[in-house]
């Protein structure tokens, strides 16, 4: 009897089978573990942030002129601001004693708050008072035997503008008035000053011209000198006797950052000032403060000492004008566009994103149109991104000094991922 024997299965690969199922149903089991308990991928940041951002909008306002006289502005970091016939040579009456008292102190110098030699009035000197006062100049009543420091008479000189002690003070360090002008004028060659010529120590000769041009330079020197900048700079002081003096420059009791220098006037030269301010410099400045310095000469006499509250007032007006030119920012005040940018998971939902300020952040000051510049950084949060976290960190700078820092945070949360896609992906 013939026929085919039915094929049998090795009884051996039933255990294999079975273990090869089983492996199969725990590597699907950890990998539905894995994946159902696993963190999402990071979703995708798109921002929309203008590279730059508008901080001080506006441009600078323009410095005022006055309607006659002759002036000029100049700034330690702008260079000329305004001009108008800033090299006419014109009388300058009292700024004169401005390079005295500089002339002084380079054969007498002085120290921080040093009062210097004494000087003792004499008979000449009491003259030289009652010539003073019979010429209708400023003048400062003196008495034989009064004894002057040398840091008292020059504020005699610069605050009263006293006329009879600057001759005084001209005979006390040269030996005489004509010599005590000749170092006056040398001193103006050396400065660059070519055309200023002083006929007298006071001023109050018409033949003592400047310009407006070459009292800036004067000014620039004033400043250069500590000790002197300081002594144009003071509002009152004491004399000798116990009289108190006042500056007649009363821009330094009203005008935030002014320095002083000295008023001047006569009939012939008008109301006349040599001045200087200062203001914080913008960021981006290699100096801390920004200074100007002007000098305004043929203004009508009204007001104030000896007639230059115009001349004054007229000067205030350019400064305020001059340092309109910047402006401080807080950085509350600071604002990225509304819609900065938003968030997207990769299971499909998205998020919009907004802007917070961090704390402690300073003002800075800044020229009018400046930009601050933005630049971002995600900061690489987890998928599960819930209403609040933080996922970028904006940062504005100018001149590569940081101003304002925000933090960009997800509004609302992406939400969960289902588990369908946490198996799929």
């Amino acid at each position: 009897m013939s026929g085919t024997r039915p094929l049998r299965r090795p009884r051996h690969l039933l255990p294999v089978a079975f273990s090869l199922l089983a492996v199969l149903l725990v590597l699907a089991g950890g990998y539905a573990g894995w994946a159902l308990t696993r963190i999402p991928p990071a979703p995708a940041l798109h921002l929309r942030l203008p590279a730059t951002l508008a901080v001080a909008p506006g441009a600078p306002p323009s410095i005022p002129a006055p309607a006659q006289g002759s002036w000029d502005l100049t700034s330690s970091e702008g260079g000329r601001l305004a001009s108008h016939d800033a090299r006419v040579a014109t009388p300058i009456g009292s700024i004169a004693k401005v390079m005295a008292a500089l002339v002084a102190l380079q054969r007498m110098p002085l120290t921080g708050t040093d009062a210097g030699p004494t000087y003792t009035i004499t008979a000449q000197d009491v003259a030289l008072y009652q010539q003073s006062v019979a010429q209708n100049g400023s003048s400062l009543f003196v008495s034989v035997g009064e004894r002057f420091t040398e840091r008292q008479m020059l504020l005699a000189l610069l605050l009263p503008s006293a006329d009879n002690l600057a001759e005084t003070l001209g005979d006390w360090v040269a030996g005489s008035d004509a010599a005590f002008v000749a170092e006056m004028n040398a001193q103006a060659q050396t400065l660059g000053m070519h055309a200023t010529h002083f006929a007298d120590v006071s001023g109050l000769s018409n033949q003592t011209v400047s310009t407006a041009a070459d009292l800036v330079t004067l000014g620039e020197a004033v400043l250069a000198n500590p000790v002197l900048a300081g002594l144009v700079a003071t509002r009152s002081a004491v004399m000798p006797d116990g009289t108190r003096v006042d500056n007649l420059d009363t821009d330094l009791q009203s005008v935030p950052g002014w320095l002083g220098i000295k008023t001047g006037s006569t009939p012939a030269a008008g109301g006349c000032l040599l001045f200087a301010a200062e203001h914080p410099a913008p960021l981006g400045s290699p100096q801390p403060e920004v200074r100007v310095v002007g000098a305004v000469l043929g203004q009508p006499l009204t007001g104030g000492g000896f007639g230059t509250g115009a001349v004054l007032a007229t000067s205030a007006e350019m400064v305020r004008a001059a340092f309109g030119a910047y402006a401080t920012v807080a950085p509350v005040t600071l604002a990225l566009p509304p819609d900065p940018g938003s968030l997207r998971s990769a299971w499909g939902t998205s998020a919009g994103l907004r802007a917070t300020h961090p704390s402690g952040l300073r003002s800075a000051v800044v020229r009018r149109g400046t930009a601050l510049h933005l630049s971002a950084v995600a900061l690489r949060p987890s998928g599960r991104v819930r209403a609040g976290t933080g996922v970028a960190r904006v940062t504005g700078s100018i001149a590569g000094t940081t101003v304002v820092t925000w933090t960009l945070d997800a509004l609302p949360g992406l939400g969960e991922p289902s588990w369908q896609w946490l198996l799929t992906h």
